[in-house]
């Protein structure tokens, strides 16, 4: 598991004192570590933070919410989205294992004493990480004043940075949103409701800013329902020409771009609460997370079961270019008072045949989530890279934001660790301490052999007389007169 490393702490710490502080120097910086695992490197006289060291943040403790893990992925470019209890969405480099940006969903002051009135439902991205949604739920307050806002992002100039585009209060009437998914090509999403229906929203390029400059927005382009059933889940193919909604648990099929309902397909045991492709195959998987749990596979050419598991799952994720797919499930029921750390078992699955390619223990699997993310080619030369020009390693997140990367095609579980604090640690660690002041000591030599040359004294004594450890020095009242009479010039006595 990768977390916090105490090194890089340290690394930091040395860095900003240089070389040229004073001891009282030393003293004047403090290092304070947050409960939001962040490490804050002060300075004391100007009360300054001079460095922060940001983890990944921790959970969102919360009695009152009972619902899954939103953690959105960006298999792109490596990166992890988890909401934050400040109304923040923070994504975290999986690969470099640090902190990338915090993007502000909502502007509203935080104070952690108080009663939790917001927070932060669905976070989605698109495939390639440049588009990014959020769904944030305001409470109702003695049952009034409740709201649902979908928020759309942008991409900045590089991964992980975002601006807000369109702000839409609403968008299900008064329903809460149960599922937002993107086109895999186009600037396409759909949001699925458990008001009974989904909305498919464009991106446009007519708006006007104040300026004269042309901004993009999004607007719902149509509004899809299937006998007034609550839409649970929902999902776009691999090529983006058929758009997957979950309605409890019959499982509809729609033209994205005509509104069309082109097929259904029978009826799960239970609501559906996932829905996803296992790359550009027909098959998809389904997830069903209540008390008759089920995971699924489904033949969309024919519109029938493939196979079928009960198992009680936390999570899954599809390959977004083969016909795999990964689930997490618990090893117990997570019902009557089961752990909140409870170990779980990851298994891979293809989705064409029902037994297990490989599967794997871990622990703290309740609130986990996987993904399937891109290889960082720089990380590890040796991870397979032949089959059809991409290979996917699988991210596990477990329910205290620790993670682990790892090969799924590796059956040695090899983790992927080279290099993952680069961009942390300095190539040449500045000195400290007492080096920082006086310079480095001398080097202990190993004893030498014994050399034939016979020992001649030398000539200028008070160069070598106090080299040595301090501790191993003679005492100044004896070197004191063994240095003077070093400095006076010796002459011969003669007789007069």
């Amino acid at each position: 598991m990768r977390m916090l490393m105490i090194e890089d702490i340290d690394i930091i710490f040395h860095s900003e004192l240089g070389c040229q502080e004073s001891i009282f120097s030393i003293f004047c910086y403090l290092q304070v570590s947050c409960t939001n695992n962040q490490v804050h490197l002060l300075n004391m006289p100007n009360m300054e933070v001079l460095k922060t060291v940001s983890g990944i943040k921790l959970p969102i403790a919360s009695a009152d919410l009972s619902r899954r893990d939103v953690c959105g992925f960006d298999s792109t470019n490596g990166l992890v989205a988890i909401p934050t209890q400040d109304y923040c969405i923070q994504f975290y480099n999986l690969f470099e294992n640090t902190e990338v940006s915090e993007v502000q969903v909502c502007e509203r002051n935080f104070q952690p004493v108080d009663d939790i009135t917001m927070y932060i439902s669905l976070v989605s991205l698109s495939i390639g990480g440049n588009l990014m949604c959020t769904v944030e739920v305001k409470l109702p307050e003695e049952e009034l004043g409740g709201l649902v806002t979908l928020k759309f992002w942008n991409q900045g100039s590089r991964a992980g940075q975002f601006h807000l585009s369109t702000v839409i209060y609403e968008p299900h009437s008064d329903a809460g949103i149960s599922a937002v998914a993107f086109h895999p090509g186009k600037n396409m999403a759909v949001s699925s409701s458990f008001g009974c229906n989904f909305k498919v929203w464009v991106q446009s390029l007519s708006l006007q800013s104040s300026d004269g400059k042309s901004q993009s927005g999004w607007r719902c382009q149509s509004v899809g329902s299937y006998k007034k059933k609550p839409m649970t889940a929902a999902a776009f193919s691999g090529d983006g020409s058929v758009l997957a909604v979950a309605a409890e648990s019959v499982i509809t099929l729609w033209d994205p771009d005509n509104n069309a309902l082109v097929g259904v397909i029978a009826e799960a045991l239970s609501p559906i609460t996932k829905l996803s492709f296992a790359g550009d195959s027909a098959y998809l998987m389904s997830l069903s997370q209540s008390s008759k749990p089920q995971v699924a596979v489904w033949n969309v050419s024919n519109l029938s079961m493939q196979w079928s598991y009960t198992l009680f799952a936390e999570a899954a994720c599809c390959s977004s270019s083969k016909s795999e797919f990964a689930v997490l499930s618990l090893l117990s029921c997570p019902e009557g008072g089961a752990p909140a750390e409870q170990d779980g078992i990851i298994l891979i699955f293809d989705a064409e045949n029902s037994k297990p390619v490989s599967s794997w223990s871990v622990k703290k699997a309740k609130g986990g989530s996987i993904a399937f993310v891109k290889n960082d080619l720089s990380l590890d030369a040796n991870t397979d890279v032949t089959r059809d020009g991409e290979a996917s390693l699988l991210v596990y997140l477990n329910g205290l934001h620790e993670y682990v990367i790892f090969d799924p095609r590796n059956n040695e579980e090899q983790q992927i660790s080279q290099n993952t604090r680069k961009n942390i640690q300095a190539d040449e660690p500045a000195p400290i301490g007492y080096a920082s002041i006086y310079g480095e000591l001398p080097k202990l030599e190993l004893k030498k052999e014994v050399s034939d040359i016979p020992f001649i004294p030398s000539d200028r004594p008070w160069e070598t007389i106090f080299t040595g450890s301090s501790h191993a020095l003679p005492p100044l009242t004896k070197l004191c007169s063994v240095f003077l009479s070093s400095l006076l010039e010796k002459r011969p006595v003669t007789d007069e």
